[in-house]
């Protein structure tokens, strides 16, 4: 079995996803590393905290929770690049394995074993990165974390996103899903310095779909708009990814077909898209970056196996209120939640009460003194729901 593996079904069949995970954090040749470059192409570039951290989430909810009884995982393969190197655990084991470092020799190799295993038409691809990314014309540079080891063609060092995305139309995995949390920030030294002639290596070169291959469909997912940068909370998971795998949680499902609840290709766009741009979620990072999906069939990805957990936000009106109001979350008469006003001298919280409460009914109220009780009820229902307690 390759290195790269963490995780296998030794029964898997044909009709399996296949998952190729990569965090890029510690930047060799950064400033901060073993051996900085002087390349001006790298001024600015710096450590990542984030990504090895939202790597390695991503990974644990793929091989913990991820489900599909059609494509059920087969594999999941797991890169990392971080400051303090550690086992990862499957969490469905217990079995720790070495993880093998995010290099661009690593990244091309695991492309390619990846694409060897996918290689069936039933077979769902997932492809997930986060790291340091570049915009070099129209595409996108990910940025292994041996990047700039090669003075002459830094690049050498990068993985050409959209050639793999087109290049992955030779695989006959039917379905195929990219998930990108990295900048996407021109880099006008390095288009002046490098050129565009070489974006990065591409694993997998192609075009078109081979005759006899089934139809390909595919969803691409961006943290970010072309030319623009992307965001994350240091030592934690990123923005991005939390809305991710928040939404796969509940808030991006849907019941149209019976009582099963799916997330769709569609609906998790929708999802990641509202949470960030929600205070509660983002903070003062709430509409800093908006994620796109430029070309995006849509088909089922992952089924739920318990109840949509749904972010429900409750404020008063004004807001000013919500610094002076103990709010109550009730279920069936008994309290679930509460969430008490700042203590004298605090800072005043003007911010709603963000919940993640699973799918059901629930009374609510804010509290601000013996004559002013205000109350409603919710049905707490993906994508989310938000209420507004008035004065009465």
């Amino acid at each position: 079995m390759a290195g790269f593996i963490v995780h296998v079904d030794a029964n898997a069949k044909p009709s399996s996803t296949h998952a190729l995970v990569i965090g890029v954090g510690a930047y060799a040749h950064l400033h901060g590393g073993p051996s900085p470059t002087s390349h001006p192409g790298a001024v600015g570039m710096r450590q990542l905290s984030s990504p090895p951290l939202s790597a390695r989430t991503f990974a644990t909810w793929m091989i913990e929770e991820y489900h599909d009884e059609a494509r059920p995982l087969g594999s999941l393969a797991l890169l990392l690049s971080e400051a303090a190197p550690a086992p990862f655990v499957n969490p469905r084991t217990q079995e720790q394995h070495a993880v093998s470092g995010a290099t661009i020799d690593n990244i091309v190799a695991a492309v390619r074993e990846w694409k060897d295993r996918g290689n069936h038409d039933q077979a769902r691809l997932v492809f997930y990165f986060c790291g340091h990314g570049v915009s070099l014309g129209f595409d996108t540079s990910l940025l292994a974390a041996d990047m700039f080891a090669d003075q002459d063609s830094p690049l050498n060092g990068a993985l050409h996103f959209e050639a793999l995305a087109r290049g992955l139309s030779t695989c006959r995995a039917a379905q195929q899903v990219f998930f990108v949390d990295a900048c996407r920030a021109g880099s006008d030294t390095l288009v002046r310095l490098v050129g565009t002639d070489t974006l990065g290596q591409v694993p997998v070169a192609g075009n078109e779909r081979p005759d006899g291959f089934m139809k390909r469909e595919h969803a691409v997912y961006f943290a970010t708009l072309h030319g623009e940068e992307s965001f994350a909370r240091a030592g934690s998971v990123s923005l991005f990814t939390d809305a991710l795998l928040r939404s796969f949680d509940g808030a991006g499902s849907e019941n149209t077909e019976g009582r099963v609840w799916r997330v769709t290709t569609g609906t998790l766009m929708h999802a990641i898209s509202r949470f960030m741009k929600e205070p509660p979620f983002a903070g003062v990072l709430a509409g800093s970056a908006v994620p796109v999906s430029p070309e995006s069939f849509d088909f089922d990805f992952h089924e739920l196996r318990k109840d949509p957990v749904v972010p429900v936000y409750i404020g008063c009106r004004p807001k000013e209120d919500n610094a002076l109001a103990e709010f109550v979350c009730r279920r069936r008469g008994h309290p679930v939640r509460r969430r008490m006003p700042p203590s004298p001298g605090d800072e005043p919280d003007l911010r709603e009460w963000a919940l993640f409460l699973p799918l059901g009914r629930y009374k609510v109220e804010a509290v601000l003194g013996a004559a002013d009780v205000r109350k409603d009820e919710l049905d707490a229902r993906p994508p989310l729901f938000r209420i507004g307690l008035a004065r009465p």
